[in-house]
């Protein structure tokens, strides 16, 4: 009786002690050395809502400070402010150009001028084209405001990302999250993304380089990025009750033993 106890008890002692291999955490890991992956990275196109920077200069001061969203903020950039104004979401409402319902945006002396479905360099170069019929040697800067990624489930810092470039892609968002915690199995990154039919998931497995052929891989506005917990989070979190036991339970088996004897 007193050996099947022990053996029960090592069996248990075991299965708690047991831990995930590394591998278990090692992103693209059947990627060989020199290898080429292709992937689906695309071009964001323009919907209504999204929000614009828009600066136009030109050899004129006076038009420069008409059109240009960033004049007078030049003395203040001494003082640290500069574009700040621009980086945090009230900045980008209050200060951006917003496409209209009908996917226009509405410039000073330039008017409206339709920029949806089509991508921010192409956004760029429609607005350049209207500048030339107005300005000599104008410059045009065209870049997206709302570009923002939510981050949750097992990454270090979860919370709400603002992208600056044209794109973005699932590696890189986690690794602005500070990395996914060891509870964290990136078999299983969940992207949601909101389309015209409702809401769209895409299951990413990032331990597969398999993972840059998902439409979900290169992330676009809005998107939410879930890391999912590891099956064995519960054991872990739990470790320490799982000590009292396997204490208490040491501790009667003594007393057992003893009393046997």
């Amino acid at each position: 009786m007193k050996n099947l106890i022990n053996f029960f008890l090592i069996i248990f002692m075991t299965g708690l002690i047991s831990c995930r291999s590394s591998k278990d955490l090692i992103y693209l890991n059947d990627a060989a050395n020199y290898e080429t992956i292709k992937d689906l990275s695309k071009a964001y196109i323009l919907k209504t809502g999204d929000i614009l920077y828009v600066s136009i200069k030109s050899i004129s001061p006076e038009v420069n400070t008409l059109f240009n969203p960033e004049s007078g903020m030049e003395a203040a950039s001494s003082s640290g402010m500069g574009y700040q104004k621009y980086t945090t979401p009230s900045g980008a409402y209050l200060y951006g150009f917003e496409l209209d319902t009908n996917g226009n945006i509405t410039l000073p002396m330039l008017g409206k001028i339709n920029v949806v479905g089509v991508t921010v360099n192409q956004a760029e170069s429609i607005v350049q084209k209207k500048a030339d019929e107005y300005l000599k040697e104008a410059i045009v800067k065209v870049k997206l405001l709302n570009f923002k990624v939510t981050v949750a489930g097992e990454v270090r810092n979860p919370g709400v990302y603002y992208n600056y470039n044209n794109s973005i892609n699932v590696l890189e968002v986690l690794a602005l999250a500070n990395g996914n915690t060891d509870f964290a199995t990136i078999k299983k990154v969940m992207i949601v993304r909101s389309v015209p039919e409702g809401k769209k998931t895409f299951m990413l497995d990032l331990s597969s380089k398999k993972a840059y052929l998902s439409e979900g891989f290169y992330l676009q506005p809005d998107d939410y990025v879930m890391v999912q917990p590891d099956k064995h989070k519960n054991l872990q979190l739990n470790s320490q009750a799982y000590s009292l036991v396997l204490s208490s339970l040491s501790v009667l088996l003594a007393v057992l033993g003893f009393a046997l004897k």
